[in-house]
């Protein structure tokens, strides 16, 4: 009987049905109308990453949900909550890669014996905590760029170099440093990410922003390039930007690296760990960059500003990538009216971001789904 158990329960536990969120399909091809469970599952696994609660179930029972001022209210209602966190989490760590932090991204432990898994946890909830402020108290989504404050713990706090942050606790810090941390570019959790495990990389970190943030990526690399080191050190006589900017020299570099790196030397007064640093070995960082076009700048707080002069691309492709996480999809052309359609009521109404999360919820894509147009013999 034991055995019998067991195996009844190791097949529903691998079971598509129970390991994936399953829409039920109509037999008429074509765009559908959600009937208001789907739309009261689709919401709350959108918002909670949970099932429906009770007041959902009601609202979908007595055909309400559709209603676009409930629906609305609902969206408003569930943002208060606290199982809302899981929208930052998740969207966050999706969309910016944190996730990474528990995985591929590992600092050298030789190098930097300061990576511990309690900082490493304190630069996730960072940039998560960060994302949910935002929401809570309805801020611009521009402030993802740049802003005077972030979240810290004591701990976090000393690595900063922030005083006067004591406790395990992370809260909401205002920064006095000249503009060189708030928003994301400051932001530790980006900082060990675009590194590699014993140096910084400007490569990296002009991709991450152009790929994560402007939603412009790089064309992939050539099958074959060379690589440089992973020491960041002088050698030869040259310094590691030097070695790079002779790198892109070469024709077959100069295209993508052009654009990248500009926007990655920017960040270089942050080391693997995100510690704010002015000399590299014996040298001076040199955080200066030049953009095609011939536009320069220098240090973090001038790269914001330039990437606050693409604020259109950085709205667009934060939208894109919301709309997706809602959808559970990649997207597709016809979601792209969409996708304009929000930008264009954001951009009226400061960049809002609970406004983004509405009208998303709101949207046709998120309140209706695209059917196969599968048979009855083909659904037997």
């Amino acid at each position: 009987h034991e055995a019998a158990v067991k195996m009844a329960l190791k097949y529903a536990l691998v079971s598509p049905n129970f390991l994936f969120r399953i829409e039920k399909e109509t037999v008429a091809p074509g765009a559908q109308a959600l009937d208001d469970y789907a739309l009261a599952n689709r919401l709350s696994y959108f918002l909670w990453s949970s099932m429906p609660d009770e007041t959902l179930f009601t609202l979908a029972r007595t055909q309400r949900l559709r209603d676009p001022l409930v629906l609305e209210q609902q969206v408003q209602r569930m943002l208060k909550s606290p199982k809302a966190s899981a929208l930052s989490e998740s969207f966050v760590g999706q969309w910016l890669r944190t996730r990474e932090l528990y995985t591929t991204a590992q600092p050298d432990q030789g190098k930097f014996p300061q990576s511990t898994p309690s900082l490493r946890d304190a630069l996730f909830q960072e940039s998560s905590l960060y994302f949910a402020s935002l929401v809570s108290d309805n801020q611009s989504l521009l402030k993802l760029i740049d802003s005077n404050y972030t979240f810290l713990s004591e701990e976090l706090a000393k690595h900063y170099g922030v005083d006067g942050v004591t406790g395990p606790q992370l809260r909401k810090v205002v920064l006095n440093d000249g503009g060189k941390r708030g928003g994301l570019l400051g932001m530790g959790a980006v900082h060990v990410l675009t590194s590699y495990p014993q140096r910084t990389s400007p490569v990296l970190r002009g991709k991450w922003i152009l790929s994560e943030l402007l939603g412009t990526p790089p064309p992939p690399p050539p099958p074959v390039v060379a690589t440089l080191s992973t020491n960041d050190a002088p050698e030869a006589g040259l310094t590691f930007r030097q070695r790079l900017e002779k790198h892109r020299t070469k024709p077959e570099c100069a295209g993508c690296h052009s654009r990248m790196d500009p926007l990655g030397f920017g960040m270089e007064n942050f080391d693997v760990l995100g510690r704010w640093r002015d000399k590299i070995g014996d040298s001076a960082v040199d955080s200066s960059g030049t953009l095609p076009g011939g536009v320069t700048f220098s240090g973090p707080k001038e790269l914001k500003t330039q990437l606050l002069n693409r604020k259109d691309d950085f709205v667009r492709h934060t939208t894109e990538k919301m709309l997706s996480y809602a959808l559970g999809r990649g997207l597709e052309p016809s979601d792209l009216p969409t996708v304009r359609k929000i930008t264009e009521k954001l951009a009226k109404n400061d960049y809002k971001t609970p406004l983004l999360i509405q009208e998303i919820a709101k949207s046709y894509p998120f309140t209706h789904r695209m059917n196969e147009g599968r048979t009855k013999t083909a659904l037997k």
